[in-house]
């Protein structure tokens, strides 16, 4: 297959800084007058919100501004655009916030029962990747109709989820179930050629396009090449982008130095995150630049500043294999990682429906919602199999069981200009 040295990026992360204090998205002001009229979408104007706690959780009030703190902020996405707010997204909005709040009570209380604390850092770690690639946080906040604390709380819910889980064991992931799920998807990386993992710094040359969709999920915001400029502005860049790529160089290769930790706070691009780490990959996956340096390392090595199209790169060597399957040590740490995944998903939901059995909830919310919409029927709906999505489906499901063999997204990945071969 002929190889391009077209490099593509498909995703870039601009790390916008917090403010220690930021302010709160305005609420909506004179919201009886938004509130929703009889017959609107075809349901009756609900009764008025209480005016005290919105719910007790064992005797643990939730107060009501606390509801109205998410909640104005709803309601005032419709008043901004000149609307009453529908009956039904009013019920809607009431209901899911006042079981979110009661859920994150329930989380806090079992948690100090057991006495289990969230991963304070994993919250800091979070909440930077949720700001990365947004040019205006507060903008970002008002659309979601959420404040910093709120997004916090759910954040921290999680991670309560995840303390509780653990603390019970069900998160644990056992040599027999590693060695199940390998004799699955080995297969699936079967080679003819040689592979290498790698992690990598990325220092782009020039300053970086913003995505064009504010909108945009952060991983979604691509690297450009080196912009447009004069020769002298390109020569300004191009120093500029060696010297600090030089510079990260010098600090990954000091004495006791942690290469995942520098990654995660200089490089640029999602596998910043994971410090660095853009998986398991064959020559012809990368751009040629890249591939000829890594190929030629040795497991644990660093090379030196690499440049490609765009930009500058800082290369770890973390695994090396020849052509054939790859060993079970290889993929162990995203099978372990898969599997972990799985057990969180449902050990969530099992937990979820636990503990609200568990716990005495008095609800002041449900008695303003009114009686359940009815649901429009719209004929027999096909099978599964019918469906249009059917196969797409089907191919989602296929994919959680194996791991892709595909480079992380700010991998320079080479251009491939006929398809890969079946």
């Amino acid at each position: 297959m002929r190889r391009s040295h077209l490099l593509l990026f498909c995703s870039f992360l601009v790390v916008s800084p917090a403010c220690s204090d930021p302010p709160k998205p305005a609420k909506a002001q004179d919201l009886d007058k938004i509130q929703p009229k009889d017959g609107e979408d075809g349901g009756a104007a609900l009764p008025a919100l209480p005016e005290g706690p919105i719910a007790t959780v064992n005797g643990v009030e939730i107060p009501n501004a606390k509801f109205r703190e998410i909640y104005d902020l709803k309601v005032k996405k419709y008043a901004d655009r000149g609307r009453d707010i529908p009956a039904s997204a009013d019920r809607r909005y009431r209901k899911s916030i006042g079981e979110r709040l009661v859920y994150h009570e329930i989380l806090k209380q079992e948690s100090e029962k057991l006495g289990v604390q969230y991963d304070e850092a994993a919250l800091k770690e979070r909440e930077e990747q949720q700001k990365r690639g947004i040019r205006d946080w507060d903008k970002h906040l008002e659309r979601r109709g959420e404040t910093e604390e709120s997004l916090r709380e759910m954040y921290v819910a999680e991670l309560r989820e995840k303390a509780i889980l653990d603390k019970q064991g069900k998160l644990k992931v056992t040599p027999e179930e590693i060695e199940e799920d390998y004799q699955k998807i080995k297969g699936n990386w079967k080679s003819d050629q040689p592979r290498v993992r790698a992690s990598h710094i990325l220092v782009p040359i020039g300053p970086q396009k913003p995505d064009a969709d504010p909108h945009a999920e952060p991983e979604k915001t691509a690297p450009t090449p080196v912009p447009e400029g004069t020769d002298e502005e390109k020569a300004k860049w191009e120093a500029e982008a060696k010297s600090k790529a030089e510079e990260f160089h010098k600090a990954v290769t000091a004495t006791g130095a942690d290469f995942a930790t520098i990654a995660k706070e200089k490089s640029t691009g999602p596998s910043a995150a994971k410090g660095g780490d853009i998986g398991i990959f064959t020559a012809d996956r990368m751009a040629e630049e890249f591939s000829e340096v890594a190929f030629k390392m040795n497991v644990g090595e660093i090379s030196k500043p690499v440049k490609t199209k765009f930009g500058y790169h800082i290369i770890k060597l973390t695994g090396k294999w020849p052509a054939g399957e790859l060993p079970k040590e290889a993929l162990e740490d995203q099978i372990i990682s898969r599997l972990e995944q799985r057990k969180l998903h449902q050990g969530r939901r099992e937990l979820k429906e636990e503990l609200l059995g568990k716990y005495t909830v008095v609800d002041n919310i449900a008695a303003t919602l009114g009686p359940e919409p009815e649901r429009k029927t719209a004929g027999k709906r096909p099978a599964p199999g019918d469906r249009k999505g059917g196969a797409l489906d089907a191919r989602r499901r296929a994919a959680a069981e194996a791991p892709a063999e595909e480079p992380a997204a700010d991998a320079p990945k080479a251009a491939a200009d006929e398809p890969p071969p079946e």
